[in-house]
């Protein structure tokens, strides 16, 4: 073999080698980079009560997400709110009764007959992921009109679901002045993610996932590719 086809030949390889390892890094940075897909949730809230009954405001009156997802309050008749509360004061604002509580407020919204449909937006971020996020209806709190994000361990807090629509009923839009009543998760709950959006439909699935799958295929098709011609010349170049 002449000395400059081993040359070309080694030149070749090399090039070849290089490819190779750069379709490997791309590979394994596109696998480290693609994080689980979040999750929008969303709770309706309509003008589904009875004279001594709310409860059905809110659907689903309960919800359970995880970090980074969204929750969407989607308004879509009646005239209702969606405002941050504590347990033991279910119909009064959060930051009225705790300070250090800077929750979420949608104010009285007016969705009417589905014509003027709005919507209040939760991400979940680090500072409220570990917190049960109490919320309620100005219009139909005394009656029931309460809700729950990530309501937790009850049987470790004594705080289920019907023991806070009860407590609402109970207090009917007043303060407790029992110091004895369990109070929310302290600290600073915050919805800073939060922001009343109007415009879209949400969806109850991730989405996205479909995406970063096919940029990972092209970043595998690709050098391949470009290695197929290669070793065929290195091929050649050895006969």
């Amino acid at each position: 073999m002449h000395s400059s086809s081993s040359a070309i030949l080694v030149a070749v390889l090399a090039l070849a080698s290089c490819v190779a390892a750069q379709s490997a890094s791309a590979t394994g940075s596109a696998t480290a980079s693609a994080a689980p897909a979040s999750v929008t949730h969303v709770i309706t809230v309509a003008n589904n009560q009875t004279a001594d009954n709310g409860t059905a405001v809110f659907t689903p009156q309960s919800v359970n997400a995880s970090l980074h997802d969204t929750v969407i309050f989607n308004f879509t008749e009646g005239t209702h709110s969606a405002t941050q509360s504590t347990f033991a004061n279910p119909c009064i604002p959060a930051h009225d009764t705790n300070s250090t509580i800077n929750g979420f407020n949608s104010d009285l919204r007016p969705a009417g007959n589905g014509t003027a449909i709005t919507q209040l937006v939760i991400v979940m971020n680090p500072d409220i992921i570990n917190d049960t996020l109490w919320f309620f209806d100005q219009s139909t709190c005394g009656i029931g009109g309460v809700g729950v994000i990530n309501a937790g361990n009850v049987t470790a807090t004594w705080e289920p679901l019907d023991a806070f629509v009860r407590n609402a009923i109970r207090l009917n839009g007043t303060a407790s002045t029992s110091s004895a009543a369990p109070a929310s998760t302290g600290g600073s709950s915050g919805s800073s993610g939060s922001s009343g959006g109007s415009s879209g439909t949400s969806s109850s699935d991730g989405g996205s996932g479909s995406n970063s799958t096919g940029a990972a295929l092209a970043v595998r098709v690709a050098p391949t590719v470009v290695l197929a011609p290669l070793l065929a010349l290195a091929a050649a170049l050895l006969v």
